[in-house]
């Protein structure tokens, strides 16, 4: 499907564009739980990106209140109809291969400079790179841009010399509300943290373990991460947790708009120039696009592809 602009770049200089659309490859299924609908997307773009998309959508969970009367817990979306809060976690497990099973899991965070003579403005900020030796849980941090990246040591980038790898973008998300005592709480065992790292096993596919509606916890991915076995350089396994803290609003009544959260992996010195370069130039006889306004003072221009393939670019005449 099309997904908008892929890149573009205006030469300000010359007022002359260059602009490529992206084309995604979807690859989508939708279940029903009960009352809610989960539509979930793996998507594949031009630019070596994997994004998964989960939509929820479906009806609330409803229950009868009495004319006159409000709870903190829950909102009236019609008249004697309570919808009460909820959660949707979701857990995407990951078992990467880049360029190899030998990978390990790393995170990277921003930090500022101290003011000196080589930084007077106190502007600068560098990344500190950190290892993730044992299976664990871990989270984000937004303060310093924590960001999570698998490696793989063994093959390094031609270019820069970094080793291959691809970063996680997850959104952030409130965790599990419920009481550490609950059973909620103890089957859910991936919704307390963002990210769980854990070395694979055979048949430990499911976070929350494989009979979570029978589960007494124990069977899930904190246990596992609890092991604390090395995953560095091995064969391990990413779990990622996104989430809605559903607070009912009449707008979700009495079907509701698709909710959509999206998980992106992004390759990190993986490639050695941005494989999306080679998509050919959009053109204006599929853009169909209409110029409103001129306030940079620069002129339009349009590229042409020729026969040969080249792109040639006219510029309008003055209207001066």
């Amino acid at each position: 499907q099309d997904a908008g602009i892929g890149w573009k770049h205006t030469n300000y200089r010359t007022g002359r564009a260059a602009i490529a659309r992206s084309r995604e490859l979807v690859l989508q299924s939708i279940i029903t739980v009960a009352n809610y609908e989960y539509i979930l997307a793996f998507m594949f773009n031009q630019a070596g990106e994997l994004t998964y998309e989960v939509r929820a959508t479906g009806i609330l969970s409803t229950q009868p209140i009495d004319d006159g009367i409000e709870v903190p817990w829950g909102t009236i979306v019609h008249p004697g109809v309570l919808a009460a809060h909820h959660q949707h976690i979701f857990s995407l497990r990951v078992d990467p291969m880049i360029d190899g099973h030998a990978n390990r899991l790393v995170y990277d965070e921003a930090h500022a400079m101290p003011r000196s003579d080589f930084n007077p403005h106190g502007t600068g900020y560098t990344v500190k790179e950190t290892l993730v030796e044992q299976s664990s849980g871990l989270d984000l941090d937004f303060d310093v841009n924590r960001t999570f990246k698998i490696q793989n040591a063994a093959v390094r980038n031609p270019v820069n010399g970094k080793p291959v790898a691809y970063k996680i973008h997850a959104p952030p998300f409130q965790k599990m509300i419920s009481d550490k005592d609950s059973f909620n709480y103890k089957r859910a065992e991936f919704a307390d943290r963002n990210i769980y790292a854990v070395k694979y096993r055979d048949d430990e596919l499911f976070s929350g373990g494989k009979y979570t509606n029978q589960s007494r916890g124990g069977t899930g991915v904190r246990s596992w991460a609890e092991r604390k076995e090395n995953i560095v350089d091995d064969d391990l396994v990413v779990f990622v947790q996104f989430g809605i803290n559903h607070v009912p609003r009449i707008e979700d009544f009495p079907v509701m708009p698709c909710e959509i959260l999206k998980v992106t992996f992004k390759p990190v010195n993986f490639f050695d120039k941005n494989p999306a370069i080679d998509v050919p130039p959009s053109t204006q006889d599929f853009n169909k696009s209409t110029l409103v306004t001129e306030q940079h003072k620069q002129p339009s221009v349009e590229g042409k592809i020729e026969a040969n393939g080249c792109v040639s670019c006219e510029a309008p005449s003055s209207k001066l």
